[in-house]
């Protein structure tokens, strides 16, 4: 085989020689010109068809290069040697090396190309702006128990965040302090609904959702879900009334309530919907420490913590007495120890 352009005999490509070849063809080419999209709220930039986060200026126009980089078909190992040379913030100069393979052909190009940083805004800031959204989460809790609806709201805040930092399109477009609690409005119904379950089995919470119209698109109505997520009255550690006894609430879970019965010191589960607490005593108000005077057979004598008088408390059948104090609480049934 001989190169029909210069007559050297060897290996050809599409008749040409390897050097003719490379100097008549163009199997990898860049544009002279190009201008990468940085948005100007959030700083991610345009590559391709998708914007990416938290890229420096040396990623964001090597990426760009490689989207806006075209080839012939029969060329392979394509990589791209960049360096960068600042003129002003907002234009570079970019001496650029493509090497590439064309079957056993190794060649390689120099182009010199003008980078134009441009601003814009991504589709994310777009929506956000525009408080974008397709479902919300109602959080609602007792207006007393601020520190667990506080509580609550940041671990809503803490899983949407986590999902949106692999999914931009996921995010909270507003926040709203409600009485009671808070409502957040998402980018995702999908998102909300995963979300609002994983809080009722983190928080023993029940969940309510609804339906509703939010116009038209495409001939079609846009259904936007709410989510209600309601936090019980009550809490782990904290002690309820009801039925004529005492609990210290040892867990939530998605249906039922795991009780420790303080008059026989026994556990029980009860469902959610059985508890209608006629008193809720929170641990941290309502537990004290106090010192034991003497130790009988069905009672215990203690210091009141607030008369420092002694009082005699009933003493559960399992209790066994460790160290010189205890954990008590006052109920509107009397007082009890606790575990």
């Amino acid at each position: 085989m001989f190169c029909v352009e210069c007559g050297k005999e060897g290996m050809t490509y599409g008749g040409l020689c390897g050097e003719c070849y490379l100097s008549r063809k163009r199997p990898v080419t860049l544009p002279p010109v190009l201008d990468v999209q940085i948005c100007g709220a959030c700083f991610a930039v345009h590559i391709g068809k998708s914007w990416i986060d938290s890229l420096s200026i040396d990623e964001a126009v090597r990426l760009s290069l490689d989207a806006s980089l075209k080839k012939e078909k029969n060329v392979s190992d394509v990589k791209l040697e960049t360096k960068l040379v600042e003129r002003d913030p907002r234009n570079y100069l970019a001496d650029v090396r493509i090497s590439f393979r064309i079957e056993d052909l190794e060649g390689a190009i120099d182009k010199r190309i003008e980078i134009r940083l441009k601003k814009d805004t991504c589709t994310r800031c777009g929506k956000k702006s525009g408080h974008y959204y397709e479902a919300i989460i109602q959080l609602r809790g007792h207006e007393k128990d601020k520190k667990r609806i506080e509580r609550a709201r940041k671990e809503i805040l803490s899983r949407i965040d986590a999902i949106g930092s692999s999914n931009r399109e996921i995010f909270i477009s507003k926040e709203e302090r409600k009485h009671g609690g808070y409502d957040f409005f998402l980018s995702s119904s999908q998102t909300a609904k995963s979300v609002s379950r994983e809080m009722m089995k983190a928080f023993g919470a029940t969940m309510k959702s609804s339906p509703a119209v939010g116009g038209r698109k495409d001939g079609h109505d846009l259904v936007r879900m709410t989510y209600l997520v309601r936090l019980p009255d009550y809490d782990e550690g904290d002690v309820v009334t009801f039925g004529g006894r005492a609990y210290l609430v040892r867990s939530i879970e998605a249906k039922s309530v795991n009780l420790f019965d303080l008059s026989i010191w026994q556990e029980t589960k009860v469902p959610k919907s059985r508890i209608r607490a006629s008193e809720v005593l929170h641990r941290e108000e309502s537990v004290h420490s106090t010192s034991v005077i003497v130790e009988a057979d069905d009672t215990i004598q203690i210091i009141d913590p607030s008369s420092m008088k002694p009082v005699e408390v009933k003493k559960p059948d399992n209790f066994r007495l460790e160290g010189s104090t205890v954990s008590i609480i006052r109920t509107k049934l009397g007082t009890f120890l606790l575990p």
